[in-house]
């Protein structure tokens, strides 16, 4: 075994998993995200809970994106290549993402391994 060629492997960074989605009759491939897409996910969904300048609606919809986004990152083919361009398709996504989407994302999270107390949990390590 090439230890290097083991690291650069494509998607050898990444937990995958496959999940089957009975409303639409296929199984579908997602990866754990990347810490900066999750980072980044959490840092916008803070930003718009601090805004109070904005409508409730407005807040929901600017959630939706980001989510969206953050689906965008983690939903692949069976090869592990992203099925979606972060530039071209996430209006598409936004115009239909539903609970259907926050299910398989919440997969994806779920390969990261966060417990409900992170911190605590660290400390007894």
């Amino acid at each position: 075994m090439n230890l290097r060629e083991v690291a650069i492997a494509k998607n050898c960074g990444f937990r995958t998993k496959s999940i089957s989605i009975p409303e639409w009759r296929c199984e579908v491939f997602v990866r754990e995200p990347l810490h900066l897409d999750f980072a980044r996910y959490i840092k916008t969904v803070e930003s718009i809970n601090e805004n109070k300048k904005t409508s409730d609606r407005e807040q929901d919809e600017l959630k939706i994106k980001a989510e969206a986004e953050l689906f965008a990152s983690i939903y692949v083919d069976e090869n592990g290549d992203p099925v979606f361009d972060k530039n071209n398709d996430i209006d598409d996504l936004v115009k239909n993402y539903g609970p259907i989407h926050t299910r398989i994302v919440n997969k994806s999270i779920d390969l990261i391994g966060l417990s409900e107390k992170p911190f605590e949990e660290a400390e007894k390590k």
